[in-house]
């Protein structure tokens, strides 16, 4: 009130009692609306700091564009102005709590200068406030007060600003996991040992990974063996990398759109109950996954029915078709090493061209997949450590609330780290 009054307004005591109390109400309806906000989304945004920030400065763009609706309709005001408060304050909140994020990927991995950076950052956002506010003035005084001046100008500089920030977010690059980041990587490392089957005319051989293990150069060697024992040609063609580094992921990671279908962690995991196993189905998994902390099960999602207005195609419709069920006990590896064989069993049920399969009528193909990625888990995690991605237990996958109980003799924790890979 103190401050309306020194703008002038002191003609009318009640007017500026009035204009504080409006004033006081939006912006108590705003900081509200961050209190539920901070409560009911603020575990996402580690798990996903680039996507919460671009969608952090599309909220804050609203606002701004609802204060300008206050202006053209201010019979409204209180509506309009604590709309525009409170989507400012969602913003704020969301961008302040992914910066630290964003920070820490410029870390030095030698260092614990997060403090240093943090201090550089807070001056440059204070320098380039400064600089916007003193544009700001000298800008609205050429604009004058034109409803379509203010509303062209607040298009164009809105546009430039998220532009600008798109491409800022896309230049940071995390060496630390999210679940759409991890299932890229191991989606390109899938597909990179597929090829390699197919030189190979099978499974790919103990012998290759093993030359392809030994300091990230592989050699020729002199015994092959697999699983079908089936001698392999040669490992020496094996000479690049299987999975991408942190910068090339960055490139391909999406800001805007949510995550593709099939790199969704809601579509991964799941509970025992998402396919209706049945308590013989659930025995014998529980038989084929005895010494892990993960199940892999195949059958329809009857639980969450699919939307008939998405597009998918047969081979993503096949590939839906399983996912994972994680034992309570189950930590960063177990999530990494059970995504490896989701993505495998994926890959072998496109290939058996069959759509509506369960868990009972492809045992043996399920013990292959498990068998299969105890070879190639090792594998991974050099590949991991060799291209500069984090340990997998800095790992922020977010919360998997789905999780189940049972016996099992865990061996995933005597899995070499990357650290120990190494």
């Amino acid at each position: 009130q103190s401050l309306i009054m020194g703008l002038g307004l002191k003609s009318s005591s009640s007017l500026g009692v009035s204009a504080a109390m409006t004033w006081v109400l939006k912006d108590a309806l705003g900081k509200l609306t961050r209190l539920v906000w901070a409560s009911k989304m603020g575990r996402r945004f580690d798990s996903d700091a680039k996507r919460w920030r671009f969608r952090a400065s599309l909220v804050y763009a609203l606002g701004n564009y609802l204060e300008i609706v206050t202006y053209v309709n201010p019979s409204l005001f209180l509506l309009w102005a604590a709309a525009a408060n409170s989507c400012k304050q969602v913003a704020m909140l969301t961008s302040s709590a992914t910066r630290s994020a964003l920070y820490n990927s410029f870390r030095d991995g030698k260092r614990e200068n997060i403090a240093d950076i943090t201090a550089k950052g807070e001056a440059q956002i204070a320098v380039v406030d400064l600089i916007g506010i003193s544009f700001g003035v000298s800008l609205s005084k050429a604009v004058g007060t034109s409803v379509r001046n203010v509303l062209t100008t607040y298009v164009i500089l809105q546009v430039l600003e998220i532009f600008f920030l798109f491409r800022e977010i896309r230049s940071v690059h995390f060496q630390v996991m999210n679940f759409e980041r991890m299932a890229q990587v191991v989606d390109s490392f899938c597909d990179e040992i597929l090829a390699k089957e197919e030189d190979d005319g099978g499974y790919i051989t103990n012998a290759t990974i093993a030359a392809i293990s030994l300091n990230g150069s592989p050699t020729t060697p002199k015994t092959a063996t697999k699983m079908s024992d089936t001698p392999t040609k040669s490992a020496s063609h094996v000479q690049h990398r299987l999975v991408p580094t942190p910068e090339e992921v960055a490139k391909n990671e999406r800001i805007f759109l949510p995550p593709k279908h099939l790199r969704r962690r809601a579509l991964a995991f799941g509970s025992l109950s998402r396919s209706k196993l049945s308590p013989d189905e659930f025995t014998r998994l529980m038989q084929i996954f005895s010494k892990d902390r993960y199940i892999l099960v195949v059958g329809e999602d009857v639980k969450n029915p699919r939307n008939k207005f998405e597009r998918t195609t047969p081979e993503e419709a096949i590939q839906q078709n399983c996912h994972i069920v994680l034992h309570e006990e189950a930590t960063n590896l177990d999530i990494l090493k059970s995504t490896l064989a989701l993505f495998l069993l994926r890959r072998r049920l496109v290939f058996t061209g069959r759509g509506q399969l369960r868990s009972r009528e492809c045992y043996n193909l399920l013990e292959e997949v498990r068998e299969e990625s105890d070879r190639l888990f090792p594998l991974l995690l050099k590949q991991l450590s060799l291209q500069g991605w984090a340990s997998p237990s800095r790992f922020m996958f977010g919360r998997v609330q789905q999780r189940a109980f049972w016996p099992c003799r865990s061996r995933v924790s005597s899995s070499p780290t990357p650290s120990s890979a190494s």
